[in-house]
């Protein structure tokens, strides 16, 4: 009990120093809060489990190192590798998802709903990375920011079809956790591309917290048996 009291302290800390840093333009300070957001959501459910497998490790070192990088991304290729590191991080929750569902007795129509998602969003984001070439200088930033948005819309597609396939509490965490990166880099480009603006900077800073959190929530969370075999 005393630990959680300490780390929603520090939570709260993190994200007041992460305000602040924004509103003065202290980049380095809010890639630190980002980076204690991970540090603070392990140690909220330590108590819970001690060991985690090795895509959580996988998850969390790319991230975290690409967090670092990134407060250097103004110098030499600091920036592009810590994209390439974040993009690369995408994978190892996919592979840990895909462990825990099967596709089986859908419908032809569960069927035709998933391929249009599926396909709709692909359109979307094929749409997305060509407006961004029009922002980056480079055919190897480009090549890293398409590599990026493919692996980040995988990563979304994954979260969906593990939700209507499971409909368990770890599936639930999943996609909460997906949505939540998606929003969160979401955020973070219309500050690149388009504008700054202080409301925004501040949501994507809480939505990194909450996906510190379900990224744990996630791990730590079994899978039950699957309640649904048949979509109908």
């Amino acid at each position: 009990m005393q630990l959680r009291i300490i780390c929603s302290i520090g939570f709260f800390a993190l994200l007041m120093a992460s305000i602040y840093a924004l509103i003065a333009n202290i980049f380095w300070l809010d890639i630190v809060s980002h980076i204690g957001y991970y540090i603070f959501a392990f140690l909220w459910f330590i108590h819970q489990r001690k060991a985690y497998n090795v895509y959580y490790y996988l998850f969390l070192g790319l991230t975290l190192i690409s967090y670092s990088l990134g407060m250097f991304d103004k110098f030499w290729v600091f920036g592009d590798v810590a994209l390439l590191l974040q993009a690369i991080s995408f994978l190892p929750l996919i592979m840990e998802a895909t462990k825990h569902f099967k596709l089986k007795n859908m419908s032809n129509f569960m069927v035709l709903y998933l391929f249009s998602i599926i396909g709709l969003n692909t359109y979307l984001l094929l749409l997305h990375i060509n407006e961004m070439k029009t922002y980056i200088s480079g055919d190897v930033t480009s090549t890293i920011y398409t590599f990026y948005y493919l692996n980040l819309g995988a990563l979304g597609i994954t979260a969906m079809v593990y939700y209507l396939n499971s409909f368990s509490k770890k599936s639930m965490y999943f996609i909460s956790l997906a949505i939540s990166i998606i929003f969160a880099n979401i955020l973070r480009d219309m500050g690149v591309f388009y504008f700054k603006d202080i409301s925004v900077e501040i949501a994507e800073s809480i939505i990194r917290m909450g996906s510190a959190l379900f990224l744990v929530l996630f791990f730590i969370t079994s899978e039950k048996r699957l309640k649904l075999d048949d979509f109908t």
